[in-house]
């Protein structure tokens, strides 16, 4: 089966290149401390991680396409590794932060990852996740685009995204709920 992120991966940041605007929202919404310890999971070519670069303790990429992580590689400062959401490489209670940018509706098996992210998160660690909202137009234009490129991608309301990490015991704030792109800030 032909992996499309492989074939984009060159091209990936270039197609998204909103990544500062997002990056700047994301550190509205937490704050990254020198000492933390970061993983953006499903961060395909570090396209938001490289701003943490040497403002964080670590900055770690995981992601399941290789190409993606030959191009993540290319940024400086920057970990990649190739894994997949449910089964990440990491201690238990040893991160303190975990970002998903426009990855949950990929991941397969997503009750799985969150319970994957809850075993790594140390407690009162954060997680934030920047997600397309099915419910607008701009999302529903996603939804369909994405079943064209037939991706068997699951995407999540506002309030579904939040009922799922809430009911993994996280305490869940909700920002930007009526946007195209909505952003939960999970803490453990």
């Amino acid at each position: 089966m032909i992996n499309l992120f492989d074939i984009f991966a060159p091209v990936y940041e270039k197609l998204h290149f909103g990544a500062k605007k997002t990056f700047q929202r994301i550190k509205n919404i937490t704050e990254f401390k020198q000492s933390d310890v970061v993983v953006d999971v499903g961060g395909g070519t570090g396209r938001i991680a490289k701003f943490l670069a040497g403002k964080v303790k670590s900055i770690t990429v995981v992601d399941p396409s290789l190409k993606m992580i030959e191009q993540c590689q290319k940024h400086a400062g920057i970990s990649c590794l190739h894994g997949q959401g449910e089964n990440l490489p990491f201690e238990n209670s040893s991160i303190d932060k975990i970002i998903l940018v426009d990855v949950f509706h990929h991941i397969q098996n997503q009750s799985a990852a969150v319970s994957e992210i809850a075993r790594i998160t140390k407690i009162n660690g954060k997680i934030i996740i920047g997600e397309f909202n099915p419910a607008t137009f701009v999302g529903k234009l996603i939804v369909v685009f994405e079943r064209v490129l037939g991706f068997n991608s699951k995407f999540y309301k506002p309030k579904d995204l939040s009922e799922l990490f809430y009911s993994n015991g996280f305490k869940v704030d909700v920002f930007d709920k009526g946007k195209a792109v909505y952003y939960i800030l999970a803490e453990k």
